[in-house]
């Protein structure tokens, strides 16, 4: 029988410091109020942290891992005992992360990931480097097999190819894009809400609220009673406004960079390995062969600066572990023309250039406009209760951009088929394309509604295993019925006759 295995010692140290942080503030409120409540029994309260500690040493102890010929066993439990056989075929990812301390101590968070759940198989806190290396190795060293035509991918024991380093400079411009600085401001937000100096920072802002001076109360006097308005501060007001958007735009970017310094994909044999991080190290695996559907956006920010995105879903991989959703971005930022190199690195069968997009049916301009008209007039129903022009005008120029919007939309509408995947873009303002191999397709449906029917339209969707919430579903609107009924039948028939892999 193979021997068994611990975790590192440390794991006691980082089980208890997860315990403590969950009493860290109220611990800090009973210790400095202990002393003021006149007596010290509130002290006495933190010894109700020992059995928090005696259990992170039992799941210490009891936490043992071997390694069988085909597959990983962990066992877990001193009284209800859990053993847990892992095959190695099954497993997706194997994500690393390391914060300062992690660092600093030589160990690492590990967990294994496969597709069957939307959390981690199995997580180890701590392991040494050099089990993690070993495990890499035993669990995935049978994937060393090249990708069929690339000339570049590496057999297992050669070097990795580097297929993405982004600089900082990348990587600021990345977060100056994606415009995260709003997750700072909230974090900060609630800092400043705990220690009570919001209200004092909004009446700095719109004003004294309890003399009736504040700013919206001005701005609607002048509206409803014929005030003046007070241009001087709402070109404060506004000055600032502007202020807290480049700052949420700097912040992003430190965010960024903190984030996902060092960013480096590499590919050894059938894997993708990324690393990024400043303070917290995160390094995960992404068998090529996992890869479900791949998408490439494209915002207003990307195409001023040349640049796009690039996401990959794999099964199972809709969880929120800390560092895990990441690896969902195969690239956070890419210069634009390089997209289709990068793409033929990470699958080469994927020739985007050769690509040959169909529209959709030339009434779907017509349709789409009509649904949103009837949206904007349910909108706008209560207004007519009491019409006036300017009410009118507004509905107009509502009514106006609808059909702009609906042009627009329905002209970037695309799709196509390649010799083994489908392609699907859509989005106007915030475009998305993305790609299915046939070998990962799992559902293909044609639905038709009352007035698809009408218009002699269907939709056709495509389904893959690593379709989550946020992905970019390749549902293709708009065909024409016999269009759709061709593409169905042959999405059909090459998904079935395809055997799929995972």
């Amino acid at each position: 029988m193979p021997s068994e295995r611990r975790l590192h010692p440390y794991s006691l140290l980082f089980g208890l410091g997860k315990e403590l942080r969950q009493f860290l503030i109220p611990g800090l409120v009973v210790l400095v109020t202990a002393g003021t409540a006149g007596g010290d029994w509130q002290a006495w309260t933190l010894l109700f942290l020992i059995p928090y500690g005696a259990a992170v040493a039992i799941r210490y102890a009891a936490f043992r891992y071997r390694y069988e010929e085909r597959e990983l066993v962990i066992r877990t439990g001193f009284i209800f005992r859990n053993e847990r056989h892992i095959p190695y075929a099954r497993v997706q990812n194997i994500n690393a992360v390391q914060n300062v301390l992690h660092r600093m101590l030589g160990v690492v968070d590990v967990h294994i990931e496969t597709g069957s759940g939307q959390e981690p198989e199995a997580k180890m806190s701590v392991l040494p480097l050099d089990a993690l290396e070993e495990m890499r190795r035993r669990v995935l060293g049978d994937r060393g097999e090249t990708a069929a035509g690339s000339g570049e991918a590496v057999a297992q024991g050669e070097t990795a190819l580097q297929l993405l380093h982004l600089s900082p400079r990348e990587l600021a411009l990345s977060g100056f894009i994606d415009n995260r600085g709003l997750v700072v401001v909230g974090a900060a937000f609630g800092v400043l809400y705990e220690l009570g100096l919001i209200d004092g920072l909004v009446n700095r802002l719109v004003g004294e609220q309890d003399s009736g001076r504040g700013l919206v109360r001005q701005i609607l006097r002048s509206v409803f009673a014929g005030g003046s308005l007070p241009i001087g501060r709402i070109m404060l007001m506004l000055g600032a406004f502007a202020a807290f958007l480049g700052l949420m735009r700097l912040l992003s970017m430190i965010w960024a960079v903190i984030r996902l310094y060092g960013f480096t994909i590499t590919r050894a044999g059938d894997d993708l390995r990324t690393e990024f991080g400043l303070l917290t190290r995160v390094a995960t695996t992404i068998p090529v062969r996992r890869i479900q559907t791949l998408t490439v956006r494209d915002g207003p920010l990307h195409r001023l600066f040349g640049r796009v995105s690039v996401r990959v879903d794999t099964a199972g991989g809709d969880h929120k572990e800390q560092g895990v959703t990441q690896r969902e971005w195969l690239a956070p930022i890419l210069p634009r023309a390089d997209l289709d190199t990068f793409l033929r690195r990470v699958q080469p069968e994927l020739d985007l250039p050769a690509v040959a997009w169909r529209g959709v049916a030339p009434r779907a301009a017509r349709r789409a406009f009509v649904r949103a008209t009837v949206v904007v007039s349910v909108i706008a129903l209560p207004f007519w209760l009491w019409p006036s022009w300017w009410d009118v005008a507004v509905w107009v120029a509502m009514i106006g951009w609808a059909a702009v919007v609906a042009r627009k939309t329905v002209k970037h509408l695309g799709w196509s088929t390649t010799g083994n995947a489908v392609w699907y873009r859509s989005g106007w303002i915030w475009r998305q394309m993305s790609v299915a191999r046939f070998a990962k397709i799992q559902v293909v449906a044609m639905h038709e509604s009352p007035f698809d029917r009408r218009t002699h339209m269907r939709r056709v969707r495509v389904d893959t295993a690593g379709a989550g919430d946020a992905s970019h579903h390749i549902h293709i609107p708009y065909l024409p019925r016999e269009t759709a009924i061709d593409l169905y039948d042959a999405l059909a028939a090459s998904a079935g006759g395809t055997a799929f892999k995972w």
